[in-house]
């Protein structure tokens, strides 16, 4: 049957309204849609597919479609209503492709037949009180739902508060298929990530696993290519990015609606965990919407390693709902993928109006739970919180932590407990550097955390400490992972942070082969605390004293003005406006004396003010 069909029955020759599912005769009225050329052109093919899966059910999806446009003969739609094939007929044809619709041939499932009666009265009188039967209940109110329901299922629709069907959740395997090779290894140095292609030259994956934009990396693909890729473009706050690898020409993967998730649904996602590259993972919806730093993340129960970052989350259809970033710390088998629908500040991402509906509930229920976030941070910060533990080269391991004070804090000590399988390894530290919160902003590489201290209005009495961890008295296992947990609190509330076994092995190495370098390294810190307790101490009264000059003159100052009112309403203050006018002046040259004393001692602006 050619595109060009009169919408009439094939049996009988009655109009076809386009969106029944048998004519009046009895004859099937849905058809197939049957590509009659393969689409040579990759960009073409492409840009159909996603234009075809947006129509929805029945039409395939996008991965789906991208495959069967690639091959002459596929069925595009199979058992279709008129209406929607001529739809789909239009689409194929601004495209340039074409198409035939071809009878629906229906699966016939052989039943026993009943056996046969003679009685030709008993026939007729069932034909009868059938059409009489009939003739009531069309007449019935009580039964007017019922005919609804009936002529419902004639035309092949759902009916009232039936759910439309959902497709069924394919295989991990079949995914896996599917999904594996449109994802790839990403390399920019000793970082390792993973992403996957939404366009057939164009990769989306976390931001903290790529390089600088204009500084090349490495993309291996599934195929056992390995080519150049260049960031395009990058969000850090959403810890998302964009990378450009030429000549690539993958299939991108479909994009799904996150907001249809739901606990308990099945995930896979693929990546190279440990340098273990293209692992297909298994997993579960936890929750949707999990808020961290203002952001709402997919939770899901399953192990997520470093080399995870960037991967795709997919649904039961091998959609992609999620870009995998992170693994919630001091838990086992839990991580977070950020939902699709915020890449598309970076890419494009399909959507509808339920489904944009959807999202702007999750976003408004995010910030609902940021809100008591900030909350609990400003209760929770009235005691330590660890924030890292960095390795720093010939020192060992350091351990930074975030603290309020009611004035700038010098010397804090502090008791803390490294424990591994059983075993705890008690430590005392002195923290001698601290630093306001601000100023830490910008010196922190990885500043996400901070800065949403720094928008939420939380850095205020906020320091930043770091301290030694003195791990060469401790005696561990050799491999694993130990925590470190502050001395404060209890249960499950106490502090803790992952510590690797293997830094910790190696900081106690660094301490055996130059115990003396480090003691040395500890008195210079000392002396420069000294230093540093010094010049805080000098800034504040210098400090003060501009501040007292200051405020000298502006009492003086208002009384004047005070007074000048008082003139003007008749009161005798002759007097003391000549006393003020005396007093006003020296002020004034107590300020500008203390202002040239400051400039010959080169004392910073910022301490005059």
């Amino acid at each position: 049957m050619s595109e060009s069909v009169e919408l009439r029955c094939l049996r009988c020759g009655a109009p076809d309204a386009g969106n029944v599912a048998r004519c009046v005769c009895g004859a099937s009225l849905r058809v197939d849609v049957v590509l009659r050329d393969a689409v040579a052109d990759e960009r073409t093919r492409f840009e159909l597919a996603r234009a075809i899966s947006l129509l929805g059910p029945p039409a395939p999806s996008f991965s789906e479609a991208r495959s069967l446009l690639a091959t002459s003969g596929a069925p595009l739609a199979r058992g279709v209503f008129r209406a929607f094939a001529e739809k789909l007929l239009k689409m194929l044809r601004a495209q340039g492709a074409r198409a035939d619709l071809r009878p629906f041939v229906e699966a016939v499932v052989p039943v026993q037949e009943p056996p046969r009666r003679s009685s030709r009265g008993l026939v007729g009188l069932c034909i009868l009180f059938g059409l009489l039967g009939g003739i009531w209940v069309a007449r019935s109110p009580r039964f007017a739902g019922t005919r609804s329901n009936v002529m419902a299922l004639v035309a092949g629709e759902a009916l009232p508060g039936e759910a439309a069907p959902v497709p069924p959740a394919l295989s991990t395997a079949e995914i896996s298929r599917r999904a594996g090779p449109s994802t790839l290894t990403l390399r920019c140095g000793s970082k390792v990530g993973s992403g996957f292609f939404v366009d057939s030259e164009l990769v989306l994956t976390n931001e903290h696993v790529v390089c600088p934009a204009g500084k090349l990396m490495t993309a291996v693909l599934a195929d056992g290519r390995e080519l150049l890729g260049e960031t395009v473009a990058s969000d850090v706050d959403l810890d998302l990015a964009t990378v450009r690898v030429v000549g690539a020409k993958a299939a991108p993967l479909p994009l799904g609606d996150v907001t249809r998730l739901g606990p308990g649904d099945p995930l896979v996602f693929i990546g190279s965990p440990k340098g273990l590259d293209f692992t297909v993972h298994e997993g579960k919806v936890g929750f949707v919407g999990r808020q961290y730093l203002g952001t709402g993340y997919v939770q899901f129960n399953a192990s997520v390693n470093p080399g995870n970052s960037g991967g795709p989350l997919l649904n039961g259809r091998g959609e992609v709902v999620g870009v995998v970033s992170m693994k919630i710390e001091n838990a086992d088998g839990l991580g977070l993928a950020l939902p699709i629908a915020y890449a598309s500040k970076l890419v494009s991402v399909p959507t509808t109006p339920e489904s944009t509906e959807r999202w702007k509930q999750l976003l408004e229920r995010v910030a609902r739970d940021e809100e008591r976030e900030v909350k609990r941070f400003q209760v929770d910060t009235e005691q330590q919180v660890l924030l890292s533990v960095q390795r720093v080269d010939g020192l060992g391991l350091f351990v930074l932590v975030v603290e309020r004070f009611d004035s700038p804090p010098t010397a804090v000590k502090r008791r803390m407990e490294l424990e591994a399988e059983g075993k705890t390894c008690t430590l005392d530290l002195e923290f001698e550097d601290w630093r306001p919160l601000s100023q830490s902003l910008a010196a922190q590489e990885d500043s996400r955390r901070l800065r949403w201290f720094l928008s939420r209005g939380l850095t205020r009495g906020i320091h930043i400490g770091g301290a030694r961890l003195p791990v060469e008295t401790c005696s561990l296992p050799e491999a694993g992972t130990a925590w470190l947990k502050s001395g404060q609190g209890s249960g499950e509330n106490q502090e803790r942070i992952e510590v690797s076994l293997k830094d910790v092995r190696e900081a106690r190495e660094t301490w055996s082969r130059n115990p003396t370098g480090i003691k040395r390294w500890e008195r210079e810190r000392f002396k420069q605390r000294l230093a540093g307790t010094r010049s805080r101490e000098e800034e504040e009264r210098w400090r003060s004293s501009f501040g007292k000059a200051r405020a000298r003159v502006t009492r003086i100052e208002e009384e004047r003005a005070r007074l000048r009112k008082d003139e003007s309403s008749g009161k005798p203050v002759a007097k003391r406006q000549q006393e003020v006018e005396e007093e006003l002046k020296l002020a004034s040259q107590q300020l500008a004396e203390l202002e040239r004393y400051a400039a010959e001692k080169n004392v910073p602006l910022e301490w005059r003010r």
